[in-house]
Order: structure tokens, then C-alpha cells, then sequence
């Protein structure tokens, strides 16, 4: 359960308040940047004001069991964030989405707001002759439970590194004994 900070609230119920972005990618040096038009301090840190940062698509949520995941774009013509991809291993960094509430003097109303937290799975960098782009997707802990890992318990499988066991040739038959989980 989220729990959001009732001067946030109060906040929201009035017409007097701005939104800002704040995106977190831990990194070895963890990127802290904005979408608002300056410097946000927030979280015990500063989000740095980036024109780089483009877009971002919605986090959806809901009580199904699924991956959620979302995008973040970036412009890559400042190529610090296109070497920070290349050059760093940027599988299962942690990278975490808030929405901050700010009064008439940039200050945060309450406490940000956590609107995803997951990890970063995948990039892509699209180069055209009037944009270049980084999109970045980050999805829930819940990707790695999609992920097959290891060995396949089969026959074949098991023959590999035990050539003469026999175990596998007889798992088909005692899976017909077993009731639950079957249509």
C-alpha cells in the first residue's frame, strides 16, 4: 500500500501547484535528473534540471499477476548517456520514477511520490538525420520470474552432463498421478 504525505494532498486539492519528474538510475555514480525547468532539491539530494530528458510512457498498475514495465526516452545527442550504456554494465541497475508536488517557489509539497521502482532490462539508441534517442525500459522485479535460467529437467537435458542416467525417462509417468494444476 502506497501512503502519500498529507500536506501532498492538501497540495493536489488546490489549483496552486506544479509537477515534476524526478528519475534515479543507480549506476556506479547514480544518475539523478528532472524534467522540471531547474535544479530540484528532493530526497535528501539534488535532481539535476535536464533538457535531455524527453519522455516518459505511463506505469500502469493493476492487481493482475504481470510484468509492468515502462520508458524512459532520453535525447543521445549529448553522448554522456549513450557512453554510460556502452560502456557500463546496465542489466538489473535499480532505477526508481517519483512525482513531486512543488509550490510557487519550486519547493516539494510533502514527500515525492513513488511511481515506479524496478530495474533497467533493455536499451535502444535510434540515430536519424534529425533526432537521436536512448530509450530506456525498466521493468519490475517480477521480470526475472519470465527468465529461464539454468537446465531443462527433460531427458535430453540430463543426458548432457550425465550420460547414463535414466532418471528423466521415467518423469512423464509420474506426472499422470498428479491432480492439481491440470485443465
Amino acid at each position: 500500500m502506497r501512503s502519500i504525505h498529507a500536506s501532498t494532498i492538501a497540495a493536489l486539492a488546490t489549483d496552486n501547484f506544479n509537477l515534476a519528474t524526478l528519475v534515479q538510475m543507480d549506476f556506479s555514480t547514480a544518475i539523478k535528473i528532472t524534467d522540471y525547468g531547474r535544479n530540484l532539491a528532493a530526497l535528501a539530494t539534488t535532481f539535476i534540471s535536464s533538457g535531455n530528458f524527453l519522455n516518459l510512457s505511463s506505469a500502469a498498475e493493476t492487481s493482475d499477476i504481470r510484468v509492468n514495465s515502462l520508458n524512459i526516452s532520453l535525447s543521445s545527442v549529448d553522448q554522456t548517456y549513450v557512453a554510460l550504456f556502452l560502456n557500463n554494465n546496465y542489466m538489473d541497475v535499480r532505477a526508481r520514477i517519483w512525482r513531486a508536488v512543488l509550490d510557487s517557489s519550486d519547493a516539494v509539497i510533502g514527500d515525492p511520490i513513488l511511481i515506479f521502482d524496478g530495474r533497467i532490462v533493455d536499451y535502444t539508441i535510434s540515430d536519424s538525420e534529425r533526432e537521436s534517442e536512448i530509450s530506456i525500459e525498466i521493468a519490475s522485479h517480477w521480470k526475472d520470474f519470465e527468465l529461464s535460467k539454468g537446465r531443462l529437467t527433460n531427458t535430453n537435458s540430463q543426458k548432457m552432463f550425465f550420460p547414463s542416467d535414466k532418471g528423466f525417462d521415467f518423469a512423464p509417468q509420474t506426472v499422470k498421478d498428479v491432480k492439481w494444476g491440470r485443465e
